[in-house]
């Protein structure tokens, strides 16, 4: 089964195979060969090579977040119709997309104010989850029409960050 995934903010190529020792993972073309146990609901036990790792996975909403010896990991698998589905929607819906916080996160910079042109894949704000900082993009061209958070500002996954609205093109 193969998989999109974003992992702490970062997209991920996920494949898994059932063998019969457990399963046969590759995640961003690195492959792990793990033995599963699962010790009770959303806890499992991992054996890689001699090692164990406990590892627990509790869904939150769209995101999972996977602990793995203290660490918090929020991981979301894409399902690419879904997405492709929602970024139509946000489109055509008065062409504006809104662009959320992929996680939990503290808001620490903001790059850009409402107004202002964005790019495709140009970063709007910057946000730091897990010790790491992450920049908040723009899934579309167009203007800032919102800008939803503050610098300092502490945000769940799914919050809003700000909508980019299509800028009508003129005659």
């Amino acid at each position: 089964m193969q998989y999109k995934a974003i992992i702490n903010g970062a997209t991920a190529e996920v494949s898994f195979e059932r063998t019969p020792a457990g399963i046969q993972a590759e995640i961003s073309g690195r492959t792990y060969s793990l033995e599963v146990s699962a010790v009770k609901p959303g806890i499992f036990l991992l054996g890689w090579g001699s090692r164990s790792i406990e590892v627990s996975v509790m869904p939150e909403g769209d995101i999972s977040m996977v602990t793995i010896a203290g660490h918090r990991i929020p991981v979301e698998i894409v399902d690419s119709r879904k997405s492709l589905q929602r970024t139509v929607r946000s489109s055509v819906r008065g062409g504006a997309a809104e662009i959320r916080s992929p996680m939990p996160g503290k808001i620490v910079r903001i790059l850009m104010e409402e107004g202002a042109t964005v790019a495709v894949g140009q970063g709007i704000a910057v946000m730091e989850a897990m010790k790491m900082q992450n920049e908040i993009k723009s899934a579309m061209a167009g203007k800032i029409g919102k800008v939803a958070v503050t610098e300092g500002e502490t945000v769940q996954a799914g919050a809003l960050i700000a909508v980019v609205e299509e800028i009508p093109e003129s005659d």
